[in-house]
């Protein structure tokens, strides 16, 4: 077609379309906090600033005084425990050594007779010289606050005091209950009074009374150490073998 001239009755053509033109960038703001030697902007913003600042300084500060003496207390108490430990070994050391000498002192004594007993040494002369041991042993315990003790026979039983061990049949009733002798002494601490070991009696019984159930009953008859009424006792070792 002939540029200029159309058809008649044809439609015009639309014109070309003209392409979107293209978007400016749009410049990105820079969002790097400001240097620090730069000046705080001035005005109310910038006085609140600086004092923000002042304070966050002093609280760094003041969080480095404290770690500073947390450390320092901890070495301290480190310390004062070292020594508080050293002072009871001390203590206990200062406690213990007059028995503890008294202690090597017996075994000095206990070999020095070992190696010096008579030939003519008897059960008489071995039953005095373990009795002067244990006087001996007496005097220690007395220097170190521990007393021994033991009752008389009469005595009303304490069981904080005492502790029974058997008993021994009496006819009078008046008895029942009381020490009839002692099987061995008791260890009293004299600071406290307070007993370390209790006194091991035998209590009088009336004969023919029935023991109640139970240990440690003050009308329990039965003695290790003492045969029942009519009761022999064990029979005397002859070296021969009862048949049945």
């Amino acid at each position: 077609m002939i540029p200029g001239f159309r058809s008649a009755g044809l439609p015009a053509e639309p014109p070309a379309a003209e392409p979107p033109a293209a978007e400016e960038p749009q410049p990105i703001l820079d969002a790097q906090p400001a240097a620090p030697d730069e000046p705080p902007p001035a005005g109310p913003a910038g006085l609140l600033l600086s004092a923000l600042c002042e304070q966050v300084a002093q609280l760094a500060e003041a969080t480095e005084r404290y770690h500073a003496r947390a450390v320092h207390r901890e070495g301290v108490i480190d310390h004062l425990h070292a020594e508080v430990e050293t002072l009871r070994r001390g203590e206990r050391r200062g406690l213990l050594r007059p028995l503890l000498v008294e202690m090597c002192r017996l075994r000095n004594d206990l070999l020095r007779q070992a190696e010096d007993l008579p030939a003519d040494f008897d059960v008489n002369r071995a039953r005095v010289l373990l009795r002067s041991y244990a006087d001996s042993m007496e005097l220690a315990l007395e220097d170190s606050g521990v007393a021994t003790f033991a009752p008389d026979q009469g005595d009303r039983f304490q069981p904080r005091m005492h502790r029974r061990v058997g008993g021994e049949p009496t006819g009078d009733p008046g008895l029942a209950g009381c020490v009839a002798r002692v099987r061995r002494a008791g260890y009293l601490d004299t600071d406290t009074d307070t007993p370390i070991a209790p006194a091991e009696v035998v209590l009088f019984v009336v004969a023919g009374a029935t023991a109640p159930a139970g240990p440690g009953s003050a009308a329990e008859v039965s003695d290790p150490g003492v045969p029942a009424p009519g009761d022999p006792g064990p029979a005397p070792a002859t070296g021969e073998r009862n048949e049945p």
